[in-house]
């Protein structure tokens, strides 16, 4: 009986970004998106980009999902880093890349895909950093 406090001191102490067994992150990336014509290999624009992104990760199930994805995406976690390599096409749009994040501890940020239709191509390359934050922020951020 005298382990019941300790459990619960346990449990109230968790921190807020694992507390329901899900991490939440939020990260501050920069990028710069390639517009590219395929043919020619002509840029056609390029732009820099910032942008803070949230994540919530389920590491006992390998899987993630962010703010621009209500869906979960099966990923590959080892040493508290998530890490997803990606073909998908949908609409016409071919979508091939790999994304790492270091999220325990929280840290790098790394994302470059290419997105592909009929002769343009964009390249996405995002470099940030990572920081643990709330469920509730993170699912605020996650909803704008």
């Amino acid at each position: 009986m005298k382990y019941v406090p300790l459990l619960g001191a346990l449990l109230l102490s968790a921190s807020p970004a694992i507390a329901d067994d899900l991490i939440y992150l939020k990260c501050d990336v920069k990028a710069t998106e390639t517009t590219i014509q395929s043919s020619t290999n002509e840029v056609l624009e390029k732009r820099d980009l910032a942008t803070e992104g949230f994540y919530k990760i389920d590491a006992i199930n390998s899987r993630l999902t962010s703010d621009n994805s209500g869906d979960w995406e099966d990923v590959t976690i080892a040493n508290g880093i998530a890490i997803d390599q990606f073909k998908e096409v949908e609409n016409g749009v071919t979508s091939v890349g790999k994304a790492f994040i270091e999220f325990s501890p929280p840290g790098v940020f790394s994302m470059e895909f290419t997105a592909s239709e009929d002769d343009i191509s964009v390249k996405m390359v995002m470099k940030g950093t990572c920081q643990n934050t709330d469920r509730e922020t993170a699912e605020k951020g996650m909803n704008q």
